[in-house]
C-alpha cells in the first residue's frame, strides 16, 4: 500500500474543511459585508483568512505525514477551528450590536 492511498478519509476531510473554509469565506462578505456590520465583517474576514491559512499549512502537514496520529490530530485541530470560525460566522451579528462596533 503506497503513502498515497493509507488514511484517505481523515486527508479527505481535511481537505473538504479547507474548502469550506473558502465557502465560508464568501458567505460572510456577502452576508455581512453590508453597512451596519462593515466592521465587524472587515475583522471577520480577516480572522477566517489566518485560520484559512494555518488551514492550508494543516493540509500540508496532513497529506505529507505516514503517521496516523498526526493525521488524526490535523483532522481534530482543523475540526475544532472551523467549528469556532462556523459558530462565529452565526453569531457575528449578535456579537456586533452586543458589543457595539
Amino acid at each position: 500500500m503506497t503513502n498515497l492511498q493509507r488514511f484517505r478519509f481523515p486527508k479527505t476531510v481535511v481537505s473538504v474543511i479547507t474548502a469550506l473554509y473558502i465557502g465560508l469565506i464568501l458567505a460572510t462578505y456577502f452576508v455581512y459585508y453590508k453597512e451596519p456590520f462593515i466592521d465587524c465583517a472587515k475583522r471577520m474576514l480577516i480572522a477566517q483568512s489566518i485560520a484559512l491559512i494555518f488551514q492550508v499549512v494543516l493540509n500540508y502537514v496532513n497529506f505529507r505525514s505516514p503517521k496516523k496520529i498526526v493525521i488524526l490530530a490535523t483532522l481534530f485541530i482543523s475540526a475544532t477551528l472551523f467549528s469556532g470560525v462556523l459558530s462565529t460566522f452565526f453569531n457575528l451579528e449578535l456579537m456586533c450590536r452586543y458589543y457595539g462596533y
